[in-house]
């Protein structure tokens, strides 16, 4: 086989009495053999060395083919053009791999998929920034005053121990961050809300991908949070006789109403309905955004009735101040004070009294089946009536 100035010589060498060719050609001076016992094949090489020597190239065995040089030299140039400085071999390995992860060729559309959630020039953004951010946004909203408070102290808690790029943060980081709070089971799940809220606003701004979720990893905690704690009437007596004027409205409206704290605080006196008999729950003031009226029983009228205005709020103080007369009250009272008790207490004692589960949740603003579960049977009728026969006699006119 002849090209140009060179020629190439395919020979039938048997071994052994099987088919057997040899090609042979010279190459620098020195004779080269290969064998084959495939013909078509050793034609197609002989074709190969013809080029390959015509133009100057290495022709030994082990070579890249003509073809394979072809499909190279292609590669190497898409590589380029796209701006990729990888060999060849790696990007067929991550090319492979990721065929091999997908179980189908669907490489492009998966990477404009992730590109989608994650763009390359995604801000980047500290802790410290969007934890001051989203509590900027939660005060432009016009949230409550307690619930900011509550923000300001579990972010800002949050904010000092992770300085650094919110997208480096992870699950087994969270996870430690809250396990080392040495929580209650209620508490840890709320911490736990208030950090999913932040990340998702990140998310939402685009300072993380939308697939980011790494509080997959990490659970709620179970447990009830501890046994429901009330006041027995007696306690509660006692409470009122040694709380200051201002505090009363606070306490009678936690303790004959339910209200929870947060929703006192948002009440005007155009809420408290004397002529009708309820006290009314605007969904704009409620936890739960749902409109809902509490029955006024005879003592929280009697109560209530000397601090009667037409408008204005019920309860015009901050937190601080109501801390601060809270401890006092207990103190002199020697009543130990019982976290979210007033509410626990109307509930418990408001189905004892009606024995209508379905008609207290509807008041209290929680659910039938965690009323069923959490309050029934907690007290006896009799104490329930005790309860709301509570009244203020002349303790009121006592005080200044």
């Amino acid at each position: 086989m002849k090209r140009g100035s060179v020629s190439v010589t395919i020979y039938e060498t048997p071994t052994r009495g099987y088919p057997s060719y040899t090609l042979a050609y010279y190459q620098d001076g020195q004779r080269q053999r290969e064998s084959s016992s495939d013909y078509m094949s050793l034609q197609s090489r002989a074709e190969e060395v013809l080029s390959d020597l015509n133009e100057g190239r290495p022709a030994e065995a082990g070579f890249l083919k003509t073809a394979d040089r072809t499909e190279y030299v292609r590669a190497n140039d898409t590589l380029k053009s796209k701006g990729i400085k990888l060999p060849v071999d790696v990007a067929v390995r991550h090319y492979a791999e990721a065929v091999k992860i997908l179980g189908t060729d669907l490489v492009i559309e998966a990477a404009r998929e992730y590109a989608k959630r994650h763009p390359q020039k995604m801000p980047q953004k500290s802790v410290a920034e969007i934890v001051d951010g989203f509590i900027e946004a939660k005060q432009a909203q016009g949230v409550s005053r307690r619930y900011m408070e509550d923000l300001n102290y579990r972010l800002g808690r949050f904010k000092r121990d992770f300085q650094s790029n919110i997208a480096h943060v992870d699950g087994d980081q969270i996870r430690l961050f809250l396990a080392g709070l040495n929580l209650s089971p209620r508490s840890y799940n709320n911490f736990r809300l208030a950090l999913i809220t932040l990340f998702e606003f990140a998310k939402k701004r685009k300072y993380l991908s939308t697939d980011w979720d790494e509080f997959g990893s990490v659970e709620k905690m179970k447990g009830n949070g501890g046994a429901i704690e009330i006041f027995a009437p007696e306690e509660i007596s006692k409470l009122l006789a040694a709380a200051s004027f201002d505090l009363i409205p606070f306490l009678v409206i936690g303790a004959f109403a339910g209200l929870r704290s947060a929703e006192i605080e948002r009440l005007d006196w155009r809420d408290v309905k004397f002529e009708s008999g309820f006290v009314i729950i605007e969904a704009a003031k409620a936890k739960t955004a749902s409109r809902r009226q509490v029955e006024m029983h005879p003592n929280l009228r009697a109560w209530l009735k000397p601090y009667a205005k037409k408008e204005g709020r019920v309860y015009p103080h901050n937190d601080d101040w109501l801390y601060k007369m809270l401890r006092k009250a207990s103190a002199t009272a020697k009543v130990p004070w019982k976290h979210n008790a007033l509410r626990h207490s109307y509930i418990s004692y408001r189905v004892a009294e009606s024995g209508d589960v379905n008609r207290t949740a509807l008041e209290a603003g929680n659910s039938a089946a965690m009323i069923f579960s959490n309050y029934r049977e907690l007290v006896s009728p009799q104490e329930a009536k005790r309860w709301f026969l509570i009244m203020p006699t002349n303790l009121l006119s006592n005080r200044k």
